[in-house]
């Protein structure tokens, strides 16, 4: 195998593992915005439920 084969084939490998962790990094960004859509939809259910309390 010629040095340049090796070189394409490492920058071909390289290449697929960072767009799989671009992938996994878009995955995690939207299921932090979903929980994070949750936690300040509950926020003022907790707050008003703290008011009815005192």
């Amino acid at each position: 195998m010629s040095e340049f084969s090796r070189i394409l084939e490492l920058y071909e490998e390289l290449l697929t593992t960072v767009k799989l962790q671009q992938f996994q990094i878009n995955e995690l960004r939207r299921a932090v915005t979903q929980h994070a859509q949750t936690i300040y939809a509950q926020a003022p259910q907790q707050e008003t439920k703290k008011q009815e309390a005192a």
